[in-house]
């Protein structure tokens, strides 16, 4: 059973949650016990941020996030954000992604209904200045961000 629980300024999505394996990315890959996110470079313009299964995402999480995107972007990218099983986002974590202005595109992946709400729930924070679209295909989503990226930045003509 699902229930939505809202407190003042965090989302709690309380469900029985199964984390993913180390083989399909969940557990170890997470450099240490207290680290709730994830940020790397797929390239072609795209970084997955990867919230952890079953743990709570705080300001703090989304701090780390901005800090590790900004190292590795500089100008921007588009966005794969899997919010697989994850427990619940703050308020202040979510403002990160809804007023990120360097983010090109957020391609959101999740596989269950609880992932869908938390995906949508922003808590009165404006919508991000970004296409924005929620995916439980991660091919899928991955394909539609490089469709826009190769809107946005046309191949050079060879010669």
């Amino acid at each position: 059973m699902t229930t939505l629980v809202q407190s003042e300024g965090e989302l709690h999505l309380h469900a029985e949650v199964s984390t993913a394996s180390d083989a399909d990315g969940g557990g170890a890959w997470f450099s240490s016990d207290h680290e709730n996110v994830r940020v790397e470079d797929t390239g072609e313009g795209v970084l997955r941020i990867t919230l952890r299964p079953g743990r709570r995402i705080t300001a703090e999480d989304g701090a780390l996030v901005r800090e590790r995107y900004l190292a590795l972007t500089g100008t921007g990218a588009a966005v794969l954000l899997q919010v697989i099983g994850v427990e619940s986002v703050s308020r202040d974590a979510v403002r990160f992604f809804s007023e990120a202005a360097t983010i090109t595109a957020f391609a959101i992946l999740g596989s269950t209904p609880v992932d869908r709400v938390i995906a949508h729930g922003r808590h009165g924070l404006p919508a991000p200045q970004c296409p924005t679209r929620y995916f439980s295909d991660e091919p899928e989503a991955l394909g539609w961000l490089r469709e826009l990226r190769a809107e946005r930045v046309p191949e050079l003509p060879k010669g």
